[in-house]
């Protein structure tokens, strides 16, 4: 009886909101898919496993939510240490001489990146929750920042660049939102613009000396200023090196941002059928299962990460503003959430959901239209696949659980 009484004061307690808006993009998300399978009979069996994927997560939502505030905060380390070892595996896995991303059980597998996401967050939360931390110094950055490049460098091994990208997402937001000096910030992104000024001399030279400019005026300690400088100089100067690590298909994918002919086959392939689909769905589409990009092959991937072009194809601009007002609307709950509660341990939750998400938006979105690199990342709640899925719903669990707080208090 306590525990029904328990459950349900909770159930009182829950922002309706967020589950709704999760629902409805996961629904936008299976209608597509079906749209792509079921409309024209292939037996793939996307939507079969979509469909489930979402009861799954929409039951891990509520799992997420009614997991005590204090068991996710007295066990954030030891469960980022849990992610940590299980991101090892798939390393430890050679399948044909090449290292996978994914973990089997039986027929089935998933993705410990994906759920890394998650527990990056809460660690995060813990350190920053914990410690009052100012930001004053870059010892203080120390810590996140180890906590960040560890799994950052696992994943770039299987390798996954789109999600070790999300990791430092995640990190940069929740530093600034934690209050990290302005300086401190430019400094900390400051190395990965240098290593992107490197490809071009004159760009790099400009960069260097906006770099020394900041510095000069900066008040730091000589040496820190020497440090900081000399840091950049190495990462410009060894990107070549870095560059010839990439797989050629990475490569690739990065150069037809800029040049969509250099990978007609590829990564330009798929940018230049993304528009025109986009393009031939006008204000209000084609009509549900009527788009010819989709349906006649001529877009790969169009279940995954281009699968808001078979929205635009079908449904219009119309269809995709409706999809795009509901991320909006999904996105400024949670930043207003975060404004709201008292604690900064939840705080940092609610800001790193909201930073994971808009980062797999804006770079999806930039990626269909031909602004952002190809580089796998998919659309949250609507693009193909299971461990996202678990791992959006996981997510906005979460969120509404450290909602709840702000109402207690």
């Amino acid at each position: 009886m306590q525990i029904r009484t328990y459950l349900l004061d909770q159930l009182r307690d829950l922002d309706w909101t967020l589950l709704l808006l999760a629902i409805l993009l996961a629904l936008s998300g299976l209608t597509a898919i079906y749209s792509i399978e079921v409309q024209h009979g292939t037996s793939a069996g996307y939507f079969a496993r979509q469909s489930m994927w979402t009861v799954l997560g929409i039951a891990l939502f509520f799992t997420a939510f009614y997991t005590s505030r204090k068991v996710i905060h007295n066990f954030a380390y030891i469960a980022y240490a849990v992610g940590i070892l299980l991101l090892l595996i798939p390393i430890t896995i050679n399948r044909g001489g090449a290292v996978t991303r994914w973990i089997m059980i039986g027929n089935y597998g998933f993705q410990p990146s994906e759920f890394m996401k998650i527990l990056l967050v809460i660690g995060l939360a813990k350190y920053f929750g914990d410690h009052k931390r100012k930001l004053s110094t870059f010892k203080e950055l120390m810590t996140p920042l180890a906590m960040t490049l560890v799994p950052m460098f696992l994943v770039l091994i299987q390798p996954d660049l789109g999600t070790a990208l999300v990791y430092f997402a995640i990190l940069s937001t929740i530093i600034f939102w934690a209050g990290i000096r302005p300086l401190y910030f430019f400094l900390l992104l400051a190395p990965a613009i240098s290593m992107l000024a490197a490809f071009q001399t004159l760009t790099f030279f400009l960069w260097m000396g906006l770099i020394l400019v900041v510095l000069y005026f900066g008040n730091q300690p000589f040496w820190t200023k020497v440090l900081n400088f000399g840091i950049n100089i190495f990462l410009g100067g060894i990107t070549n090196v870095l560059w010839g690590v990439l797989k050629p298909y990475q490569q690739q994918r990065i150069l037809s941002l800029f040049n969509s002919d250099l990978d007609p086959l590829g990564a330009g392939y798929q940018v230049s059928q993304s528009l025109t689909a986009l393009g031939a769905g006008g204000p209000y589409g084609k009509g549900f299962g009527e788009g010819t990009q989709t349906h006649l092959k001529f877009l790969p991937e169009q279940h995954t990460d281009f699968i808001m072009t078979v929205i635009g194809e079908e449904f219009g601009f119309i269809g995709v503003s409706i999809v795009l007002v509901l991320f909006y609307f999904l996105l400024a709950k949670l930043i207003t959430l975060a404004y709201s509660v008292k604690f900064r341990f939840d705080s940092v939750i609610l800001i790193g959901v909201a930073a994971i998400l808009v980062f797999h938006i804006f770079i999806n979105l930039g990626m269909i239209v031909g602004i952002m690199p190809v580089t796998g990342i998919p659309l949250p709640f609507i693009s193909y696949g299971g461990s996202f899925m678990l791992t959006c719903m996981i997510l906005v669990g979460l969120a509404a659980n450290m909602a709840i707080i702000r109402r207690a208090v």
